[in-house]
């Protein structure tokens, strides 16, 4: 696009698009009462007309490319039907388009600063609705919590605009952090007020969530943000964040169960992540016996055990894998998974140096909440399948790309 300024405005169109995409999916699901594509195709309309792809870094968009050449492989290999496919392939290709378009973007502090506020706008429009849900006591009681040892019937489990509190609790993973990284980079004192009610907010609707692997991945996400500052300071706080829990009696409950034998014992049962664990093993021949060298290196297909893309589609049952690795595992193999684990690593890694490497203290900080914010999102796939609810991929992939 040659004019300047068209070109800006649709830039900043495609930036709104990315931080309220949530906002569109789940408004679709309800009004048509299916998943709807057309937002999808209006994104990738502001990319094309926004991208010039002589600027795309290919370094960046490439760390998500041999992924991307399994997932492609594994269902050409694994003959995946098309109805189950083309939800998988909204989970992958979509972010990528994701990718192509950051990269390319010229990430001032300025224009970095502007997505991460429509995130947190957008974030807090979604923690309106969540404390509606806690006020008028409408979210889902004891039957959301995933063990029969929690007895206290009066939690409230927030779960905002999603199906469920875990979803809601990956998107706070990212939304504490931007508004962590706003916060530690604004300079005038109303701009601190409203960032640090925004953080605080979001930390409160993390614990109401009730989501173990959340708060951790949270308390993990404001290490990393902070320990490029000062790494005892980091440390202190994201101790404090985790022992915090503690003094919430709910909280102390859900934490202390999780290391107890009759949990196990539960968590081994049909439903229970340690089942699901082990069925994904079993899924590519590392338990149960080997079921060939296929299906070890690429799983059985995309959409084909557990994920969200075969039930959304009343396929496999209530079988869905809490935890992204083992998730990807059981449907891309041994080399998903690896490819996936590079694409996260190389992504930290070069986050890292880059943000060490700004000369500009405010640039630096802002960057290392990105960092933080992607390494809480990875960190939250070790219990919660992270990878599987597409809503969030544009906020992830986007600050990927920006790393």
């Amino acid at each position: 696009m040659k004019n300047p300024k068209t070109r800006a405005w649709i830039e900043e169109l495609t930036l709104i698009t990315i931080a309220f995409y949530p906002w569109y999916g789940r408004a679709a699901e309800i009004v048509f009462g299916r998943r709807s594509y057309w937002f999808d195709l209006l994104y990738f309309a502001c990319v094309f007309a926004v991208v010039d792809y002589r600027r795309i870094k290919w370094d960046k968009v490439s760390r998500f490319a041999p992924f991307l050449l399994i997932f492609l492989w594994s269902a050409a290999l694994n003959v995946v039907p098309w109805v189950i496919l083309k939800e998988s392939l909204r989970r992958v290709i979509f972010p990528f388009g994701v990718m192509l378009f950051a990269s390319a973007v010229d990430w001032d502090y300025d224009k970095l600063r502007r997505l991460m506020i429509y995130i947190t706008v957008s974030g807090l429009l979604m923690g309106l609705v969540a404390g509606y849900q806690f006020v008028f006591k409408m979210a889902p009681q004891s039957e959301w919590l995933d063990t029969e040892l929690d007895t206290d019937k009066t939690i409230i489990r927030v779960w905002s605009i999603f199906s469920i509190p875990t979803y809601y609790s990956l998107f706070l993973d990212l939304s504490v952090l931007t508004a962590l990284g706003l916060l530690i980079t604004a300079q005038r004192w109303w701009e601190r007020a409203l960032w640090a009610a925004s953080f605080v907010a979001f930390l409160g609707a993390q614990v109401l969530t009730y989501a173990r692997g959340g708060l951790l991945a949270t308390a993990f996400g404001i290490f990393v943000t902070l320990a490029v500052e000062n790494l005892l300071v980091a440390a202190g706080l994201a101790g404090a964040a985790v022992l915090s829990a503690f003094f919430v009696p709910a909280l102390r409950d859900r934490f202390m169960t999780a290391f107890s034998w009759a949990y196990v014992q539960e968590s081994s049962q049909p439903g229970g992540r340690l089942y699901q664990w082990g069925r994904a093993l079993e899924n590519v021949g590392i338990l149960g016996g080997f079921k060939g060298l296929k299906r070890l290196l690429i799983g059985s297909g995309p959409g084909t055990f557990g994920t969200q893309a075969s039930i959304s589609l009343g396929l496999n049952g209530w079988l869905r894998i809490d935890g992204m690795y083992f998730a990807l595992l059981a449907e891309y193999g041994v080399l998903g998974v690896v490819s996936f684990v590079y694409f996260i690593v190389s992504t930290l890694l070069e986050g890292l140096r880059n943000v060490l490497s700004r000369g500009n203290r405010h640039e630096q900080l802002l960057l290392s909440a990105v960092l933080g914010a992607v390494a809480a999102w990875a960190f939250h796939g070790l219990s919660d399948n992270a990878f599987d609810y597409f809503y969030l991929l544009p906020w992830l992939f986007s600050y990927a790309a920006i790393l």
